[in-house]
C-alpha cells in the first residue's frame, strides 16, 4: 500500500515538475548601444601574454557587428530579441554628411526589435531626425520625449514583441537633461518629461497588456539606470546605453537585471534568461559581452558592401593628409587638461582673436596617433559641426566663472586658452581660494576680457560657468570649429602639443 502512495505520489510530483518547466520559455537578448556611426572596423592593440610584441587587431564594424547577430539568431531560432539603447548617430564624417540617414540605413538591414533615441539622435535638429526616422524600418521607442503642444509621444512609447509564449513589453526611456546634452535649437518643439511619471504610466499600461516581462530601453547611463532598478521592481531587465559602460557580466539591483554594452560596437551583449511565463518571472540568468574581433566571425556580405560604397564617398572628399603629429594626441578623463584640448583651444583663441578661448573637453571625441594627418581624422575627432562664438564679461565675472568651473562635474569641464588657474578639490566651495592668471598677470576686476567657445558651450552658459546668457550678448562668427582646425594643421603642417599646467588641482602637486 504505502509502495503504491510513494509511486503515485512521485509520478506526481515529475509531473508537476515537468509541467513547471512546460511553462519556462527561454529568451537570448542581444544588445549595443551608443554606436557612434562606427561602421568600420576599428584597431586595438592587444598584450600579449608572453610579453612579447603586441599584437593590432581589428574590432567592430557594421558588418562584423552583425555577422556576430547573424551566428546567434541562427543558433537560438525564434527565441532571440535584438535591440539597441541609442546614440547610433554622430561620431563619423558619414553621419555627419548624412545627417544620420547612414545609420537608419544601415540599422534596416540588422532588423532589431527595437531602439530607444539617444542625445546624439537630435545633434541634426528635430526637423531632419522626424524626417529619417520615417524611414526607419524597425520600432523607434522613448516614453519621455514629448510635443510641447500637443504633449503627445515624438515617438511611440514602448511596443508588445511576441515570442512564441511570451509577451515582451519594451519601454523607452531618454536622459533627462536633454536640454544640456545636444543644442537648444535642435530640440525646439519637444520637452523631456519627468523619467518616473513616465516610467510609471507606461509600466501600467504593460500590465494592462498583460506583458509577461518588462525590459526598459534606456539611454539614461548606468547610475540612473541602477536608480530606476531600486525604485520600480516591475521592470525585469535594464538594456542601458549613454554611459558607455562596459558591463562585461550582468549586474542585479533588487529583481532588476542591468547589462549595457560600452560603445562604438567593440563589444556586442548577450543576456540568456529562463521565464516562468505562469508567474511572469525571470527564474534564471546567464550573460557576458562579446568582444567583437572581425578574425573570428564572417562579416554580413550586404553590410559590408554598402559600408564600402559609403566610405567610397567619405575617403574621396576626406582622405587628404594635411599635416603631420609628432606626439600622440590623447584626450584625459577627469577635469584635466589634454595635449589635444590645449591646442584646439589655442585654434579657436586665434580664430577669434579673443583673449581667452575655451572648449569642452567632452566634445572632443577621438585620440590620434602621432603620424599622418588627414581631413578624415580632423572630422572624426571634431564630428558635431559647431560654430565658434565671442562673447565679452568684466573681470569679477571671469573670477565667477572659473570658481563655477572649479567646482563642477568632470563631463562639464572646458580646457582654457589664455589663461591658467589653480584650485584645492578638497576644499568645499566657499572656502575656494582660486588663483586666476593671465600672461603671469593676475585678473582685474573691472577689465573687459573677451572670450571665443564653440555655440554649444556658448548656449548652455548657465550649466558651464554658472551665469545667464540672456545678460551677455553672444556674437556669431561663422566659423565651423573643424574648418579652423583644419586650416590651422596646413599652416603649422607639423604639430606638437603638450600638456602646461592650464587647469592644476593643488591636491595633486
Amino acid at each position: 500500500m504505502f509502495k503504491k502512495i510513494f509511486l503515485f505520489l512521485t509520478i506526481f510530483s515529475l509531473t508537476v515538475f515537468a509541467t513547471e518547466a512546460a511553462l519556462n520559455e527561454k529568451l537570448t537578448i542581444v544588445y549595443w548601444n551608443d554606436f557612434h556611426a562606427q561602421n568600420t572596423p576599428m584597431q586595438t592593440v592587444k598584450k600579449n601574454a608572453d610579453k612579447s610584441k603586441d599584437t593590432v587587431v581589428e574590432i567592430g564594424g557594421t558588418a562584423a557587428l552583425l555577422g556576430y547577430i547573424n551566428t546567434i539568431r541562427a543558433e537560438h531560432q525564434n527565441n532571440i530579441l535584438v535591440l539597441n539603447a541609442g546614440d547610433d548617430f554622430q561620431g563619423t564624417p558619414i553621419s555627419s554628411i548624412t545627417k544620420g540617414a547612414s545609420q537608419i540605413e544601415l540599422m534596416n538591414m540588422i532588423r532589431p526589435n527595437a531602439v530607444t533615441l539617444g542625445n546624439h539622435e537630435f545633434d541634426y535638429g528635430l526637423e531632419n531626425l522626424n524626417d529619417v526616422i520615417q524611414k526607419a524600418k524597425y520600432p523607434v521607442i522613448c516614453s519621455n520625449i514629448i510635443w510641447s503642444k500637443s504633449q503627445k509621444p515624438f515617438v511611440q512609447p514602448y511596443r508588445i514583441v511576441t515570442i512564441k509564449k511570451l509577451k515582451i513589453g519594451i519601454l523607452g526611456l531618454m536622459a533627462p537633461d536633454l536640454t544640456l546634452l545636444t543644442m537648444k535649437k535642435n530640440i525646439e518643439g519637444i520637452e523631456v518629461a519627468d523619467i518616473r511619471t513616465s516610467a510609471k504610466k507606461y509600466i501600467d499600461s504593460l500590465h494592462f497588456l498583460n506583458a509577461d516581462i518588462i525590459i526598459l530601453l534606456s539611454h539614461m547611463g548606468i547610475e540612473l539606470d541602477t536608480t530606476i532598478a531600486k525604485e520600480f521592481p516591475d521592470i525585469d531587465i535594464i538594456v542601458g546605453g549613454h554611459s558607455h559602460t562596459q558591463l562585461l557580466y550582468p549586474i542585479k539591483k533588487n529583481k532588476t537585471i542591468v547589462v549595457q554594452a560600452g560603445s562604438r560596437g567593440a563589444f556586442l551583449g548577450t543576456l540568456d534568461v529562463d521565464i516562468d511565463v505562469q508567474g511572469d518571472s525571470i527564474v534564471k540568468f546567464d550573460g557576458r559581452l562579446i568582444e567583437t574581433l572581425t578574425q573570428n566571425i564572417t562579416p554580413d556580405s550586404s553590410v559590408e558592401k554598402k559600408v564600402a560604397a559609403m566610405e567610397e564617398q567619405v575617403n574621396s572628399a576626406l582622405g587628404e593628409v594635411i599635416g603631420t603629429l609628432q606626439v600622440n594626441w590623447e584626450r584625459r578623463s577627469g577635469k584635466r587638461e589634454s595635449n589635444i584640448g590645449n591646442w584646439e583651444a589655442d585654434v579657436i583663441r586665434k580664430s577669434c582673436n579673443t583673449d581667452i578661448a575655451f572648449i569642452n573637453a567632452g566634445g572632443i571625441r577621438k585620440d590620434l596617433r602621432a603620424g599622418p594627418i588627414t581631413l578624415r581624422d580632423i572630422w572624426e575627432i571634431n564630428p558635431f559641426g559647431n560654430t565658434l562664438q565671442i562673447f565679452s564679461i568684466h573681470g569679477d565675472t571671469l573670477i565667477q566663472m572659473i570658481m563655477w568651473q572649479a567646482n563642477i562635474p568632470s563631463r562639464e569641464f572646458l580646457i582654457p586658452s589664455g589663461i591658467q588657474y589653480l584650485y584645492n578639490s578638497e576644499l568645499p566651495k566657499e572656502e575656494q581660494n582660486i588663483i586666476i592668471t593671465m600672461n603671469g598677470e593676475h585678473i582685474e576686476n573691472d577689465s573687459v576680457y573677451s572670450i571665443s567657445t564653440n555655440n554649444y558651450v556658448a548656449s548652455h552658459l548657465y550649466d558651464f560657468f554658472g551665469v545667464r546668457d540672456e545678460n551677455i550678448t553672444i556674437s556669431e562668427t561663422g566659423i565651423i570649429d573643424r574648418d579652423a582646425f583644419i586650416e590651422e594643421v596646413r599652416l603649422q603642417k607639423n604639430i606638437s602639443s603638450h600638456i602646461e599646467g592650464r587647469v592644476r588641482d593643488k591636491k595633486d602637486e
